[in-house]
């Protein structure tokens, strides 16, 4: 930086923008010589005020500048000459009245008319589907139909996910109840995911340092979080059902999953053995694999979930569905890691609502190819079960690849996407 640089940075003035909602601007702005505080759109300026207002906080911290005393300022937006419907930005300039000295902008402000923000309270169906909650689909089409003109691509999900994170930093759109109830689960859920992360036993003490299941976190939340994300997206579609988990291993995943389904009222089921893998020629596990105790299961779910919205099923699969009709299912998450278990609890699928979303553990990227699932069976994969029953039942499947051994799949007709993990993570780190 030059010396004229530094010079005149020294001379800028400095301030704050403390609050802005409702249409009113408020905050503080000093100089060295008297200032003026300005709000302009585009290359329109709407008004110009001097700050005046008794600020004791401002003046502590800057003892040594005149005027730093009653520097605040707060003025009310012209919507006479904005226009109430105005959907844009505002540029706050702190300029000093002397002409030569250099301004400096406070802050660029996203504004929303108050009628622009009553229209989005409650948007007309826009009839697009898409892997986002309905009413927030629909409010981002009313004013930025651009932005939902590609829901299925990753880069048309960039760009309505860039959407709603401007509508997160406009005063008075970000808490409409449509923005901000998604954004509060996001929010809520990811920092539950990040707890039991962090606080989630470590290692299987019942199992050798060697063996496969001496982890006892067998999923990242860049896995999870897809579900948890995904649970919200079918309930605001009116997808009707419960949530299952096949296959918990020490609880890990039904900690996150638990405390989602309370956040959203849903009852979740979880379906294991509790004594390990069963017995299967070829596919690489030893019988009692991955064991964990009912009682171990209910403890960590207790302590690290929401143990009160889950109803648990113990008994290897053949033998739970054999008596008992499961109920209706929105979605539901395998991590059974055979083809015999896969195929055993294939019952459930004549239950699941025809637009329920499935996740499966066992995934690699290479299976999905262009909207195919291409896959071969053998008795570690548990994948062709599942596509062989849904294409039975008239269903046929499509996916994509989440992240880790986890991929989604959703039926092709009629079926709800599910959201690109880069984009979703992007959105949740933003909010978080």
């Amino acid at each position: 930086m030059g010396l004229l640089a530094k010079f005149g940075d020294a001379l800028a003035p400095r301030g704050n923008i403390d609050a802005a909602a409702g249409g009113r601007i408020a905050g503080w702005a000093l100089g060295r010589s008297p200032v003026r505080v300005e709000a302009w759109l585009g290359t329109n300026r709407l008004l110009s005020c001097e700050p005046s207002i008794t600020r004791a906080d401002v003046a502590a911290a800057f003892p040594d500048i005149p005027g730093s005393n009653c520097c605040g300022f707060a003025f009310d937006l012209p919507y006479q000459e904005i226009g109430d419907d105005f959907l844009g930005e505002l540029r706050i300039v702190a300029r000093p009245t002397k002409p030569w000295l250099p301004s400096t902008t406070l802050a660029t402000l996203h504004l929303a008319g108050p009628v622009a923000t009553f229209s989005l309270a409650s948007p007309p169906d826009s009839g697009i589907s898409g892997p986002f909650p309905r009413r927030v689909i629909d409010a981002v089409s009313l004013h930025w139909p651009e932005d939902c003109a590609d829901l299925l691509t990753a880069a048309g999900q960039r760009q309505f996910v860039d959407r709603l994170l401007w509508i997160m930093v406009t005063p008075d759109l970000n808490a409409m109840p449509i923005f901000a109830d998604y954004a509060r689960y996001l929010s809520a859920t990811f920092a539950h995911c990040r707890f039991v992360e962090r606080h989630f036993p470590q290692t299987n003490r019942t199992a050798a340092p060697d063996s496969t299941d001496f982890h006892c976190k067998p999923n990242s939340i860049r896995e999870l979080f897809a579900i948890i994300h995904q649970l919200y997206v079918l309930k605001s579609w009116g997808v009707e059902g419960e949530f299952a988990e096949f296959g918990c291993f020490k609880g890990y995943s039904s900690a996150m999953l638990s405390y989602a389904c309370r956040q959203l009222g849903l009852k979740m089921h979880i379906f294991d053995s509790f004594e390990g893998l069963p017995p299967s020629q070829g596919a690489g596990y030893e019988a009692g694999q991955y064991a964990g105790s009912l009682a171990e299961v209910r403890d960590h779910v207790s302590r690290f979930g929401a143990s009160e919205v889950v109803e648990f099923h113990k008994g290897f699969f053949a033998d739970t569905f054999r008596d008992w009709r499961p109920p209706r299912l929105m979605c539901l998450w395998m991590d059974v890691d055979l083809e015999v278990s896969a195929r055993d609890l294939m019952v459930v699928a004549d239950q699941l609502s025809p637009e329920a979303t499935l996740f499966s553990h066992e995934c690699t990227a290479a299976i999905f190819q262009n909207g195919s699932i291409v896959t071969s069976p053998s008795p570690d994969n548990p994948i062709p079960p599942m596509l062989v029953r849904h294409d039975e039942l008239g269903r046929p499947l499509t996916g994509r690849y989440i992240a880790g051994y986890t991929g989604a799949f959703w039926p092709r007709q009629g079926g709800i996407p599910v959201m690109d993990t880069d984009v979703l993570m992007h959105l949740v780190q933003k909010l978080a």
